[in-house]
């Protein structure tokens, strides 16, 4: 097993709270995101919103195969930090047409027409693909998604990008890709594995694409690593102590590990936070 090493975005919309809160050195002066684990088919970062991100929505695979030569994007966040008013887009609040959203798309009204879904540390919020989206400002979360970056924006706000102009807009392929309907934030295969007085293990999802648990630690745990997987491990809170194969690392706030298939059993120990992935 070994830390990942991160690799750091700087976006307009991004803040500082990755570097303060959450350990990550950089000589950026912002932190938008942190990539934990970019092997592979799936995408780990953590996310800090000073802003709102743009509305945008990610084609399905079948779409992002003819269309892209690329896979599409389903993903998950985990809310970690957030303001009492805190609020994400997602899907829309009634039945849209084409026609309504190039029209809203172009004169900046689309915000109307989208769900505002309140939320709080540690809610989880699971975002299909063709889903429309949005996160909103003053929230950190982590986010589980397919390995791919194809991203189509609807609607930024109006706000220039780095370099004054603003950002590429791509209504027409993002109409071409969305549910034009209500959608849900409940996560496919969610529930709670077990526990005990020193831990609890909850499943965030189990989706065709990955499957993410996370622990919560007051002492040890125990788990195997699968045959056919690796195990990505993020700890989101606290700190801890990692063991495999005779090999110990110490984790804290905002650090990764990665656990190659096969390794055997890995023990936790810490009062700490987890998030644990496998592909």
């Amino acid at each position: 097993m070994r830390k990942s090493t991160p690799v750091f975005k700087d976006y307009i919309w991004g803040g500082t709270r990755l570097k303060s809160d959450y350990g990550k050195v950089t000589d950026l002066p912002r932190v938008a995101e942190s990539w934990e684990l970019t092997d592979g088919p799936v995408l780990i970062k953590l996310i800090d919103a000073r802003e709102s991100l743009s509305v945008q929505v990610h084609p399905d695979d079948e779409y992002a195969r003819l269309r892209e030569n690329g896979t599409g994007k389903t993903e998950m966040w985990v809310i970690l930090e957030c303001g009492p008013d805190a609020f994400v887009y997602l899907g829309f609040n009634r039945e849209m047409t084409k026609g309504e959203l190039r029209e809203r798309a172009e004169n900046g009204a689309l915000t109307e027409t989208l769900r505002v879904l309140p939320v709080r540390r540690g809610d989880i919020v699971f975002i299909p693909a063709g889903t429309i989206h949005a996160v909103g400002a003053g929230i950190v979360l982590a986010e589980v998604q397919q390995n791919s970056d194809l991203t189509y924006r609807v609607y930024d706000f109006d706000r220039p990008g780095a370099d004054g102009k603003p950002r590429e807009l791509h209504i027409e392929r993002a109409v071409d890709v969305l549910r034009l309907g209500p959608s849900s934030p409940a996560a496919p295969g969610a529930c709670v594995l077990g526990g005990g007085p020193d831990h609890q293990l909850e499943r965030l999802t189990k989706n065709e694409y990955f499957t993410t648990d996370r622990l919560t630690l007051s002492g040890r745990y125990r788990q195997a690593a699968g045959q056919g997987s690796f195990l990505s491990v993020l700890c989101t809170e606290g700190d801890g102590t990692l063991g495999c194969g005779g090999e110990t690392l110490n984790v804290t706030k905002g650090e990764s590990v990665l656990v190659p298939a096969g390794s055997g059993e890995v023990s936790f120990f810490g009062i700490a936070c987890f998030l644990l992935t496998t592909a």
